[in-house]
């Protein structure tokens, strides 16, 4: 259906990428990173609304060059997303540090701390002791909706929810060295995320969960789709565990950088145990490596 605009960018695209020199000319690698640019926007902003896509030639960036997000966010960070659910922890008799540990040593590589229920005192003083840990071990924390705990505990970031603050005023008052988050179960919501700043999207639930039991699931079909609509990084949520989580990821989307766990891991009386065995069974289909630590018993 394109009669032109396709041949002549894929061409442009090509001389760029062949062309050489050291340093590259400067006008060449303009060329490449508008290119490169104006492809990435034209998959999230759908540029191209006739027949001429995928790019308008005459487009420009006077709003979407200036989306900001974290500058040193690493989409591999996100392999093992450990969301710790305070509530569930509370049968078990178990801190809320003594369960950061626990997943950090099991092999998580990025940690959401969540608590619907405690008041802001209470809550503030579990994050500042999560962050303290966190710290130690190098591995990114997140507070879940409450942006304000996730600024005085100083966290790497933030967590929001559809219903919570937009990504917009958040990353306004967070700045680009803090990591954003948001919960996403359609195209347009990921769009949206992708458009305000976030750094990556949570989709699901991909499977019923008993931690969100109103929640309508989205179900594999549903999460590929919004792998395939968005270059932000995705993350697989909702009733995964060691039964199902092959099914996610034998026929994952680029996309698809990380696997969420919630109640598969913090409903458990070991935590790291839990823990292992699942970045055990999701090692290989990443090509980076996930650390497999030295098993440790905890929170029995």
């Amino acid at each position: 259906m394109n009669t032109h605009g396709t041949g002549c960018t894929l061409a442009s695209c090509i001389a760029a990428e062949m062309a050489k020199g050291n340093p590259v000319p400067v006008a060449v690698q303009a060329a490449k990173d508008y290119i490169q640019r104006a492809l990435e926007h034209s998959k999230n902003m759908k540029i191209a609304k006739g027949l001429h896509g995928p790019l308008d030639h005459f487009f420009s960036f006077p709003e979407y060059s200036k989306i900001s997000r974290c500058k040193g966010f690493q989409t591999n960070s996100l392999r093992l997303y450990a969301v710790i659910d305070l509530g569930m922890k509370r049968r078990w008799q178990c801190s809320a540090a003594e369960a950061l540990r626990c997943a950090i040593e099991g092999g998580a590589t990025i940690v959401h701390l969540r608590d619907k229920e405690t008041g802001a005192v209470d809550f503030l003083k579990k994050a500042e002791s999560c962050v303290e840990v966190s710290r130690k071990s190098r591995i990114p924390l997140l507070i879940n909706d409450r942006l304000d705990i996730a600024m005085v505990c100083e966290a790497d970031g933030v967590h929001l929810e559809q219903s919570g603050l937009p990504v917009k005023q958040a990353r306004r008052l967070l700045g680009s060295d803090k990591i954003i988050g948001v919960s996403c179960k359609s195209i347009e919501q990921a769009q949206k995320a992708y458009e305000d700043g976030a750094d990556y999207v949570v989709c699901g639930p991909v499977y019923p969960t008993t931690t969100e039991e109103n929640s309508i699931t989205v179900g594999l079909d549903g999460l590929y789709a919004i792998c395939r609509a968005t270059s932000l990084p995705v993350v697989a949520i909702g009733g995964i565990n060691a039964s199902n989580v092959e099914e996610i990821l034998t026929e994952k989307p680029t996309t698809l950088h990380g696997i969420a766990v919630v109640s598969e891991l913090f409903d458990k009386p070991d935590i790291c145990k839990a823990m292992q065995e699942l970045a055990g069974m999701i090692y290989g289909f990443f090509h980076d490596e996930v650390e497999k630590p030295l098993v440790h018993h905890c929170c029995m």
